[in-house]
């Protein structure tokens, strides 16, 4: 552009004439332009692989079907025996049987970051009853007029969110704390379960809105005393999963005739989609708002574990190396450092079990920075070239 007068604002650009001195820049820069294209496509690979985590895959013995983990990598689930089914705990590489309470079988649904695991196990009576397990053993939880219960989350301050069943029977949804049970209610039907809890002791679930058959169930939050209707995606059934400290809340809801996982979020509930198949089910969210769960595959032939994050719905196995064999079919657990307790099978399913994800380093800057500096050497050249000729 050059310079013109203006009658009485002075010097103004003149847009639509070109300086001499710039006239070369079409002539010199796109055959430059032209000669970096095709290292665009290594440079776009390297930032989709910068900013895509990849994960590492650490096995858990055969058989065991991981429910939840703490922030220390602690995984719990649920492990079949000769004897029956067993909760454990994984810490390290070594897995712990939680034992029972003089039935066969018990259960280990969710661990704090100290370690303390809810869950429930069977009496000799055949009854299954609601409990906390520490190191010193299992403690069975008080929960009045109840003939069996059921412990789903547990919060940083112990506080148990299930579901008891009394005589009747009914379904209630409760909150165990300080040695005292509390009965969430209901949406007005008679029958609700909880499922997840934050350290603010707010609970979410699902509960019916009337006794029609089947339920009219929507997903609930119970905090403050009351519990709230978070909706649907437009269907007549929805259920919460799991609720961060930020007040994020995951699940699922029907959506024309099938389930789709959900984000709830300053009052509204996103569809999160699926991975080509019909359903999906989200199970947990971490305090950074990464939500994992399930889905079904493209013409429901199986299903994947996904990672739902930035927006975007991803299949674990496409971040995980193909080269190790492994199909993850399930994500039931993330922690704050984006560690990922799932379920998978190995060898086209002749081995599969309880599965850690741990997130690989972010490739090294160096790489970033010799890329980029080659890009711009080779620019510079082809410039300078241009101009001495």
């Amino acid at each position: 552009m050059r310079l013109k007068q203006g009658a009485a604002s002075g010097p103004i650009l003149d847009p639509f004439t070109p300086r001499k001195d710039h006239a070369m820049f079409p002539r010199t820069l796109l055959p430059t332009l032209l000669l970096l294209a095709p290292l665009l496509a290594p440079l776009a690979s390297l930032a989709a692989t910068r900013y895509a985590t990849r994960y590492t895959v650490t096995s858990l013995p055969a058989n065991t079907n991981p429910l939840g983990i703490n922030n220390a990598g602690q995984i719990v689930g649920d492990l079949a025996t000769a004897e029956g089914q067993r909760g454990f705990t994984w810490s390290g590489g070594t897995l712990a049987t939680m034992g029972t309470l003089g039935g066969a079988d018990s259960s280990a649904v969710a661990i704090n970051q100290a370690g303390q695991v809810a869950g429930h196990a069977r009496l000799a009576s055949g009854a299954m009853r609601a409990l906390r397990h520490t190191g010193a053993g299992l403690v069975e939880l008080a929960i009045p007029a109840s003939t069996d219960s059921f412990a789903h989350a547990i919060n940083d301050a112990g506080q148990i969110a299930g579901q008891y069943v009394t005589a009747i029977p009914s379904y209630r949804a409760f909150l165990y704390g300080g040695g005292v049970s509390t009965d969430l209610g209901t949406l007005g039907g008679d029958f609700a379960s909880a499922a997840g809890i934050n350290n603010a002791g707010h609970v979410v679930g699902v509960s019916a809105l009337d006794d029609s058959s089947p339920y009219l169930a929507h997903a609930f939050l119970y905090a403050n005393g009351s519990m709230t209707d978070l909706g649907t995606l437009g269907g007549s059934y929805s259920a919460a999963t799991d609720i961060n400290d930020a007040g994020l809340v995951v699940g699922h809801a029907w959506v024309q005739g099938s389930e789709h996982a959900f984000l709830y979020a300053n009052g509204k509930m996103t569809d999160l989609g699926t991975l080509g198949g019909r359903r999906s089910f989200a199970h947990a969210v971490n305090q950074g708002g990464q939500v994992v769960g399930r889905s079904d595959t493209p013409g429901d032939a199986g299903s994947a574990a996904f990672l739902y994050q930035g927006a975007a719905l991803i299949d674990l196995n496409t971040l995980i190396d193909p080269a190790l064999g492994y199909s993850v079919h399930n994500a039931t657990g993330i922690n704050d450092s984006g560690q990922i307790a799932a379920y998978g099978c190995r060898l086209e399913g002749s081995e599969c079990g309880g599965l850690l994800l741990q997130p690989s380093p972010a490739p090294e800057p160096g790489a970033w920075a010799m890329l980029l500096a080659g890009l711009g050497m080779l620019g510079w050249c082809r410039l300078r070239g241009a101009r001495m000729t």
